[in-house]
């Protein structure tokens, strides 16, 4: 059912000391702070080759952040975000294992705006779980190959023992009736 790992999301207790932590100590490309007031925090983004980093901290005094920061002063990891194709049959099989959505079996639009499914970390050995539905990714570029041939078409004109055999078209003549020349290595 899951896909890629979309990102992970790390409570801190300080947006801007992370932010310059990743940038100073990792060298990493960090977004601008953009503050979610539906979502209750301010978010900045950490660009890494093969996932997103979500430096997320709390924004307002009804942030759900607060309790988890409450509890884990340094910050810590909030959740993990996974890709699914389809948010609809990911609940289905969900429900199907006994597993309970939080805020209720219906989806909410994420920070990137696309549906997803916020799981418990009661289910998930620990960790707060979030399903993220992606649209394929388009093929672009794509060619159709049909199938190739030789480079060369076979010469005709070779011994009927290398008929058939494609190659550069070298033309192959023995005379089996005169000696070989002597070469470099032979005695007089």
């Amino acid at each position: 059912m899951i896909g890629n790992l979309k990102y992970i999301a790390i409570a801190v207790p300080d947006l801007t000391v992370a932010i310059q932590q990743y940038k100073d100590v990792f060298g990493a490309f960090v977004t601008s702070p953009q503050d979610l007031p539906d979502q209750g925090m301010r978010l900045a983004v950490v660009k890494l080759p093969n996932t997103l980093l979500e430096l997320i901290t709390p924004l307002g005094e009804d942030s759900p952040l607060k309790d988890f920061l409450k509890a884990n002063p340094q910050g810590g990891v909030h959740h993990l975000s996974y890709e699914v194709p389809d948010i609809g049959k990911a609940k289905d099989q969900l429900a199907l294992s006994g597993i309970q959505m939080k805020g209720g079996e219906t989806s909410q639009v994420g920070y990137h705006g696309n549906p997803v499914l916020s799981l418990d970390a009661k289910d998930f050995f620990g960790v707060s779980v979030e399903l993220e539905q992606v649209s394929p990714s388009p093929v672009v570029g794509r060619v159709d190959v049909g199938r190739i041939g030789p480079a060369h078409p076979a010469p005709r004109t070779s011994s009927s023992s290398l008929e058939g055999v494609g190659g550069v078209g070298v033309k192959i003549e023995v005379d089996f009736k005169s000696p070989t020349p002597k070469d470099n290595q032979e005695g007089e």
